[in-house]
C-alpha cells in the first residue's frame, strides 16, 4: 500500500510535494474546484494545532496535473 493511502489528510505543502508543484498551484487548484479540500484543524505535532486546508488522500490521488500545469506550477529548485 502506498504511503499516501495510509495518510488521513495532506496539508497544502505536503500536497504540493506529492504532486511536484508549488503551494500556489495547489491553492489555485482548490480555488478553481479542481482539487477537493476542506478547511479544518491540522495537527502538526501532538501539542500544536492550527487551522488550514486538509486534502484527503483520495482527492489527491484523483487529481491529475496536466503537462502544461506541471510546467507552469513546477517548483524550480
Amino acid at each position: 500500500m502506498k504511503a499516501s493511502m495510509r495518510k488521513r489528510s495532506y496539508t497544502i505543502t505536503e500536497a504540493a510535494k506529492e504532486l511536484g508543484i508549488t503551494r500556489a498551484a495547489v491553492h489555485r487548484a482548490i480555488k478553481q474546484h479542481r482539487l477537493e479540500a476542506e478547511r479544518g484543524d491540522i495537527i502538526r505535532v501532538v501539542t500544536t494545532k492550527t487551522k488550514g486546508w486538509r486534502i484527503s488522500p483520495k482527492s489527491l490521488n484523483n487529481y491529475r496535473v496536466s503537462l502544461l500545469h506541471q510546467w507552469v506550477g513546477k517548483k524550480i529548485a
